[in-house]
């Protein structure tokens, strides 16, 4: 069956995690403020640790906020040392790490291109994204891809976060498709490409070995229909289908 729509992850897909460690720049101006020395051998192992503890935690969660993901691996690193995170630094920390995350997550580089290519050819085209919205809408906007997409669902519109089945549902509804038309592009084998073809959809896997999707520790991936090197590759899988349709 011929594509009608293709949808998006957005991190990892088509804006790359390649600047992830300037992401994290918040973090380490947060526990600085703390009175924690960030290149300290402990500190260092604490927020490891930190990490790990709170994303397996929230990876089973059917939604979350990314604030409050973000802001409870600060806690629990604080203590794992032993300091409590007053709320002035907490504050100042969310305005820094969403500045953080739209100022560092940048455009593959055929992502415009590829979205335009779908659109030109009349598939409807459209983001679904575990982000929240005070980070999805500015980080697509920021790069000009808002231009070249009929719409974008957060996880945080959605109620629900990948793989759960809610946020595929909710896209696949305001897109007016069914999931048999649809094709879904993601990084992640537990979140995008196990969710998408529970939800019926076939699916395209894009990904960075050295830069491995998050909150996937422990979840179950699948095989794609689709292994992509580039997102242009699409625009030859979209017109294979259709030629033979």
């Amino acid at each position: 069956m011929a594509f009608g729509a293709v949808l998006f992850d957005m991190g990892g897909t088509l804006l790359s995690y390649r600047a992830r460690q300037q992401m994290g720049q918040a973090q380490l101006a947060a526990l600085a403020r703390l009175g924690l020395d960030p290149d300290d051998p402990s500190v260092r192992a604490a927020r490891r640790q930190g990490a790990d503890e709170v994303e397996r935690r929230y990876a089973h969660m059917v939604w979350f906020l990314h604030r409050d993901l973000f802001r409870d691996r600060l806690i629990r690193t604080a203590e794992l040392l032993g300091v409590h995170a007053d709320p002035e630094v907490l504050a100042r920390f969310d305005v820094e790490q969403r500045q953080g995350v739209i100022e560092h997550l940048v455009p593959m580089p055929d992502a415009a291109a590829t979205l335009a290519g779908l659109r030109a050819r009349g598939l409807y085209v459209a983001v679904v994204s575990n982000a929240d919205d005070d980070y999805l809408g500015p980080v697509l906007t920021r790069h000009g891809l808002d231009a070249h997409l009929d719409d974008w669902t957060s996880s945080e519109q959605a109620r629900s976060c990948k793989p759960d089945q809610g946020i595929f549902e909710f896209a696949l509804a305001k897109a007016k498709r069914t999931a048999a038309d649809t094709l879904f592009v993601g990084d992640s084998p537990q979140h995008d490409v196990a969710g998408a073809r529970r939800a019926g959809m076939r699916t395209a896997l894009i990904g960075d070995p050295d830069q491995p999707a998050p909150l996937s520790a422990g979840l179950p991936g699948e095989t794609p229909d689709y292994a992509i090197a580039a997102l242009s590759d699409l625009l030859a899988i979209v017109d294979a289908e259709r030629a033979t349709s």
